[in-house]
Order: C-alpha cells, then structure tokens, then sequence
C-alpha cells in the first residue's frame, strides 16, 4: 500500500508528485521552475499528470490545511523520529515517507491522515480558525500574540521552531504580535506577505486585494511574483505606524502608501466600519459578512463606485437603504433571499 495503481501514466505521476513537492518544499531555485516548467510544456500528458496530482492534495477537503507543512521549514529536513501505521503490516514511516505515497494514492491519504494529527510535534500542526456571520473572535496564537478575526474570516497557524506564520485565507484580521519572540512574523494572504518581528496591525482580503494598515511599529509588505519562474517580486514596501498598503487584485506591485488615521485602523473591533473613498465592492463584502441576506449587484460597474462612509455594523441596513441618496443606484429589495442593488431607473413615466 502506498504506491500508485498500475496504468500507462503512473510513471509520469509520479514525476508530477515529485515536481509538486519540489515546488512546495521552499526550496526550488530559479533553475528549478524554468525545467519545471520545460517539463510540463513538453507533453501534454505531463501537465495532467501534475494536474491531477495537485487536485489528489484538494480532495483532501478542509484537512487541505495541511498543503502549509510542505512548505514548513521543519518538514524538508531529515527527522531521526519515526511512526509506526498500525494495521498496515507494521510499516515505519517518516514524516516526508508518509505524504509523498500518500499523493499517489488517494486512497491511502484518506486512511492514513488521521494519524498525522497524532504523531506530529505540536509546533508543526496548523491550527485552523474561522468565524461565521456576524461573529468576531480573539484567538490566541502559541507564542502569546493575538489576532482578532472580524466575521467570515478563515486563518490557518503554522509555528515552527524558526518563524511565525499565519495564513489569511479570507475576511480580515487584527494582529497584536509578541516583540519578545525572535523568530519572523509573517503573515501570508492572497499574494501579499507581511513580515514582522513586533507590532499591531490589520490585513484585509477583501475583493479589490489586500490590505495592510499598521497600529504601531513597523512591517514590511512584499507582492508575491504570479509567474511561477519568479520569486517573491521586486514590490516591497517598508510601512510605520499610521501607513496603509494594498496589493491590488489585477495589478501588479504595491499601490503607493498612504496615511491611515489610527481611529480607521482596524476599526472594525469596536464595531465601526470607515471607508475613504473605496469601491462599493468593499462595502458590499463587508455587509455581507455581517448580514446573512446577500447583497448583490445587477451590473458590475457599481462595484468600482467609490464610497466615503462611516458607520457601526449594525447600521449596515440602514447604509444600504441610503446609497441611492449617494451614489447612482437604486436599492432592489423585492426578493426576499436577496438583496439586488441596480443601476437608477431613468425610464420618465
């Protein structure tokens, strides 16, 4: 058991799990990607093969989380350790034994997977967090900082013994990171990564990218490269106290900082929502991450319509009511599971 069925592909599968791990380990060169990529591009069949190798690791479903050990510093290193599969004929496996047949085989990745969470150090589980609708909470981390999670939010926490990491996968977050920890912060959301040592600030993935505003010390916020030959990419930006960043989404780099009043930075945790001049579309996550009613557009212009507003979360009804008497739409609340919000009617009767 832990090998891959017997077809006419399963030596190129697995070649595709080996680029895969090459690839998620951390510690592909340039050199690396360009020959992955001239290995992929010379048959098609090498590009379903890694395909379907990377669709075996989603099926996992929400143990998906455990993707962030393969790029963990700990987990490419040789580990005298070992753990033993009981009902499997008594097979020792290391940690890297036990996911790599585990990709080949679909089937034994679901047998096997519950043993992981036993028989890893506590420092290399990550722990996944998540709030619903309307609902905030204060989790804390394993070195004794905090993150605040506004409502919808998802975060992913992989500690290990030389850094700090957090994975944003949505909503947004408030950090309030331990300074007397040396190991890096980081902060990891969509293709943004923030780096930190000791500080307080707030990221946001919210539709048009994400954003970076710091309470207090300093951070640095680098772009991730979207061309797989590329590392992270020369965008890099240093910010201090009462700064703002984002990473847009369909541009490439960092837009240029800007001030954010200390009031507005993550004003969300004490129920208050503040936007200065940002697309509707921002607006409209928000609400719909405190509304269980969702708020729709009928035409994607409005979502770029730019919003100055300040309101506590439990005013968002009342907000939405009231843009028509800011902005050029009309409000659609005829349909009782939605929320419809529609260019102005012109048509004169």
């Amino acid at each position: 058991m832990g090998s891959a069925p017997e077809n006419p592909d399963s030596a190129v599968f697995d070649e595709a799990t080996r680029w895969f791990w090459r690839l998620q380990g951390g510690a592909a060169t340039p050199e690396d990607r360009r020959a992955f990529e001239e290995w992929r591009g010379a048959n098609p069949r090498h590009a379903a093969a890694y395909d379907q190798a990377c669709e075996v690791w989603d099926a996992v479903g929400e143990l998906d989380d455990l993707r962030e050990l393969a790029t963990a510093p700990e987990f490419g290193k040789p580990v005298n350790k070992r753990f033993s599969v009981s009902g499997l004929a008594g097979a020792a496996l290391s940690r890297r034994s036990f996911v790599y047949p585990a990709l080949a085989a679909c089937l034994a990745l679901a047998l096997l997977l519950p043993v992981i969470f036993y028989t890893q150090p506590a420092w290399l589980l990550p722990n996944v967090h998540a709030t619903r609708i309307a609902e905030t909470d204060e989790v804390r981390l394993p070195d004794g900082s905090a993150a605040a999670l506004a409502p919808k939010t998802k975060v992913k926490v992989a500690f290990s013994k030389t850094e700090r990491r957090v994975y944003l996968d949505s909503g947004e977050a408030f950090f309030d990171v331990r300074k007397e920890d040396a190991r890096a912060f980081f902060v990891s959301s969509g293709d943004a990564e923030i780096r930190v040592t000791g500080t307080k600030f707030n990221v946001r993935q919210g539709p048009a990218g994400v954003t970076v505003s710091v309470e207090e010390g300093h951070v640095e916020v680098r772009r991730r490269a979207a061309n797989i030959r590329d590392e992270l990419s020369d965008a890099a930006e240093r910010l201090s106290a009462g700064e703002e960043i984002a990473a847009p989404i369909g541009a490439a780099g960092l837009t240029p900082v800007t001030a954010a009043p200390p009031a507005s930075i993550g004003s969300w945790r004490a129920g208050r929502l503040v936007y200065r001049g940002a697309p509707l579309r921002e607006f409209i996550a928000d609400a719909n991450r405190y509304s269980g009613k969702p708020v729709i557009v009928a035409d994607d212009s409005l979502l770029d319509l730019p919003l100055v507003a300040s309101l506590r979360t439990d005013q968002i009804d009342a907000m939405i009511d009231g843009l028509p008497d800011i902005l050029p739409l009309d409000v659609d609340r005829s349909r009782r599971d939605r929320i419809v919000l529609r260019p102005p009617d012109r048509t004169t009767n």
